[in-house]
């Protein structure tokens, strides 16, 4: 059977035929929408972008796209609208394919997971003999966090300082997420491929799945039909293009750790490469199982793979920089996948994927509808500064008729909570950040005016409108 098609209103119903292979739109910058829960999803993240989301969604389910559909603007102005083709830089999701770029050299030959880097890295130094290529992908070296000064695009001048004084802990015992580990392996993929490492994984691992659109910061705009590209609105500095670099060139400081610019479409085609083993051209199944094998922490190699609320296999991993934010998730035992990519880095794109992935597959985790929007006068009110007795700042402001909330913790001057303020009932309001939305609550004086909202446990006092 073949593929019936209708435009209706913008959005493209798809009847598919029992046994026919998935595919994605006649044109991809339309909406897609399959069935009751095709709607439902499309509903929600419409509904989504009332409370400030801008960006884009796809889910699947059995290996068939259930939606596909964007909201909010490519240009932030509103004149260019964001489409399921649209491009969004997705920061630390790369990690995934600079380990599968690994595991490809690692298929043909070329590399050995457990090799220490210093067969394939030049200068590295004694202390640091006993980290591996394994080690670098699952975060296990033993270097800290915190070694995440240095970059431009000499190895000889960023390894000393990256690797400085070696391993706190003895390699392949100890967890901690450190981004220049990734950087490395990026040098490795190069290194053994001959190849810059921007063009191996274009043409070992773009290509053959398909994804055409897929490039990297600095790269200049693909030649494809429909295809936009995003400027990220930040809430910690200037807007960006998704193909402009966050950290003025693609050198060490974001290599491999971060850098692909792609959208919903190219993910699927990428996830349709990674599930047709045979036929993807990318990776094989010895591959994939070390890809996909999970060690500490849950972490396997550019994924976390832990059980969800159903206590099934989902693949994850977020990714943030300057601009943008996503949440991408598989989830291999339903054939299916749930992608969201936004271009505003205080979009809640953790709380959309979990909302979108229980609305399809179900599960023990309640659906979360999205918020309402507040009322002009409600807007007016709660809008200013506030400060709890520990100094740290809650900020309300309007924008386009959302309240954007930021806390700055006066234990860490650099780090700052993004979330927005919705409606929870008539008179209730939810703040939302990545992990979820929690219930705000006002205090009025006899008067009724508003002196302070309480956040969890924390009592912000206002400190002027």
């Amino acid at each position: 059977m073949g593929i019936l098609t209708c435009v209706i209103g913008g959005v493209l119903g798809v009847a598919i035929g029992i046994g026919d292979p998935p595919a994605p739109p006649a044109r991809e910058t339309q909406t897609v929408q399959v069935g009751e829960e095709g709607a439902r999803i499309v509903g929600f993240v419409k509904k989504c972008e009332r409370i400030g989301f801008s960006g884009a969604v796809l889910a699947a389910r059995n290996g068939r796209v259930v939606a596909a559909v964007a909201v909010g603007s490519a240009d932030l102005e509103g004149k260019e609208p964001n489409t399921p083709a649209t491009l969004f830089e997705i920061a630390s999701a790369t990690k995934q394919f600079t380990a599968a770029a690994v595991l490809r050299l690692v298929q043909d030959g070329k590399l050995k997971l457990d090799d220490p880097i210093g067969k394939a890295l030049p200068g590295v130094p004694a202390n640091c003999a006993a980290i591996t290529i394994r080690h670098l992908l699952g975060h296990t070296s033993g270097i800290p966090g915190t070694n995440s000064n240095g970059g431009g695009t000499e190895l000889e001048k960023v390894l000393p300082i990256f690797l400085a004084g070696g391993p706190r802990h003895e390699p392949g015992t100890h967890w901690e997420y450190w981004n220049q580990g990734y950087a490395l392996a990026s040098e490795l993929v190069a290194r053994g491929s001959g190849k810059a490492y921007t063009a191996y994984c274009k043409e070992a691992l773009f290509a053959p799945a398909g994804m055409s659109a897929t490039c990297f910061t600095g790269d200049a705009p693909p030649k494809v039909e429909g295809v936009n590209v995003a400027v990220g609105r930040s809430v910690r500095g200037e807007p960006r293009s998704a193909l402009a670099h966050p950290y003025g060139e693609y050198g060490f400081q974001y290599r491999g750790m971060g850098g692909v610019v792609t959208n919903v479409w190219d993910l699927w085609r990428w996830d349709r490469a990674l599930h047709n083993l045979e036929k993807g051209g990318v990776l094989g199944a010895g591959a994939q199982q070390e890809l996909f094998k999970p060690g500490l922490n849950d972490y396997a190699l550019g994924w976390f793979v832990r059980k969800d609320g159903r206590g099934k296999v989902a693949q994850s991993h977020g990714g943030g920089v300057r601009g943008f934010v996503c949440e991408i998730r598989r989830l291999p035992e339903d054939d299916g996948c749930v992608w969201v990519l936004a271009n505003r880095d205080d979009a809640p794109v953790k709380q959309v994927a979990e909302a979108v992935q229980t609305m399809l597959f179900g599960g023990a985790a309640p659906v979360i509808d999205a918020p309402g929007t507040l009322a002009p006068d409600r807007v007016a009110e709660i809008v200013g500064t506030y400060a709890d007795a520990k100094g740290n700042v809650l900020m309300l402001r309007e924008e386009g008729g959302v309240v954007r909330a930021t806390i700055r913790w006066s234990a860490n001057a650099e780090w700052t909570t993004r979330a927005v303020v919705g409606a929870d009932g008539e008179k209730g309001l939810v703040f939302i950040e990545q992990t979820g939305p929690t219930k705000l609550t006002v205090s009025r004086d006899n008067a009724g005016g508003l002196v302070a909202i309480e956040l969890a446990s924390m009592r912000f006092e206002r400190t002027k409108p």
